[in-house]
């Protein structure tokens, strides 16, 4: 049997969408009850993917018999519209009837394994099953289900990861829902073919497009992932904890500056990355350059160094508090309102003099 280089392209992304999940399930970066959700489905999906590797090379091997007698395709939109609802706080996410989503799987798979263990196992024989139509009307029915159920879910996601109440940067699972919607919408598109013309079409071009999305999340989406997984855990951190800027500011007579540093102090605005000179001037009721003016006079600084001197003490507090020892220090520092790397480094070390490794390493080993 010869397998041609596109087959061995797909299979591989196959076996690193398992690598993906467990590494989602059990990596102590990507653990946690939210993400473990993603996990499954990529779990899944690989599952799925594996199966329809074999069925496209007309092969059959008995584990994959064994496989098919459950109907992922029912499982994974709702593994995956479950992560959505968990990672933008859904209410419904949290609630006990969420359990109630599984239920077409269960169901659908039941009759599938009571249907399988006659018609391609022979472990029993059932009379009404020998009636063809009953069988040809069941597939045919699972395959218009098949259709319709990852277009529900992913609209009721849509709805909930593009118009929530959040204010937080959820870039990074809007991506995610866009890069597996375009997928499921080929993958519908091939299984209308099925439903409409009776024969099923190769999905080898639909699982290229999952293997270069595995890979994609793999080489450089987990990094982001992470990064962003990181923030948002640390602003719910921030939040629970309820911490207060505060730098011992001396007493300043200025009353707009007084106002500014209220602004941070009470309302976080430097944790905002696209924070502006022009936007706290709006608040203030004063311009731009006439703030900028103040800044000179006063502390003889200019606004980007005036607020990255208390985004280096937001980022200090942090590295300070082992509540936040498991969170990069990158992600420390986009989470205090840096909005790169370079930016973040060469603020805390001409504040400190230290980068921001050196400084942990020398308050961890005097502590």
């Amino acid at each position: 049997m010869e397998v041609s280089f596109i087959e061995i392209f797909v299979l591989i992304g196959i076996i690193h969408g398992f690598i993906v999940g467990f590494l989602i399930l059990f990596s102590r970066f990507f653990k946690n009850s939210d993400n473990a959700y993603l996990g499954y489905t990529f779990i899944i999906l690989s599952i799925i993917g594996l199966n329809n590797w074999f069925w496209d090379l007309k092969m059959n091997p008995t584990i994959i018999s064994i496989l098919d007698l459950l109907l992922w395709q029912f499982l994974y939109p709702v593994t995956l519209y479950l992560f959505f609802l968990k990672k933008m706080n859904h209410p419904f996410g949290q609630s006990k009837y969420a359990k109630v989503l599984f239920i077409p799987f269960l169901l659908l798979s039941s009759v599938n394994i009571i249907i399988s263990l006659d018609t391609i196992f022979s472990i029993y024989e059932l009379n009404f099953l020998n009636q063809e139509q009953v069988v040809f009307y069941f597939y045919k029915s699972i395959s218009f289900i098949s259709i319709l159920f990852p277009i529900l879910f992913m609209l009721l996601s849509f709805r909930c990861v593009f118009y929530n109440s959040l204010h937080v940067d959820t870039k990074w699972i809007k991506w995610i829902w866009v890069f597996i919607s375009v997928l499921e919408f080929y993958g519908v598109i091939l299984e209308g073919f099925r439903f409409i013309h009776g024969n099923k079409k190769p999905l080898t071009f639909l699982w290229i497009a999952v293997s270069v999305f595995m890979y994609w999340l793999i080489y450089k989406g987990l990094y982001q992932f992470k990064l962003a997984n990181d923030q948002y855990e640390i602003r719910s951190l921030l939040k629970s904890t309820k911490q207060i800027t505060n730098k011992d500011e001396p007493t300043n007579n200025n009353r707009y500056i007084r106002q500014f540093i209220n602004l941070i102090e009470q309302e976080q605005v430097h944790h905002n990355p696209d924070l502006s000179r022009d936007m706290i001037a709006r608040k203030l009721g004063i311009s731009s350059g006439y703030l900028s003016q103040q800044l000179n006079a006063i502390r003889r600084v200019n606004f980007s160094e005036f607020v990255n001197t208390y985004r280096v003490a937001d980022v200090k507090k942090m590295i300070l508090d082992p509540d936040f020892d498991k969170y990069s220090l990158l992600a420390i520092g986009m989470e205090a309102g840096f909005n790169s790397k370079t930016t973040f480094y060469n603020a805390f070390k001409k504040e400190t003099g230290l980068s921001p490794n050196e400084f942990k390493k020398k308050h961890k080993m005097s502590s």
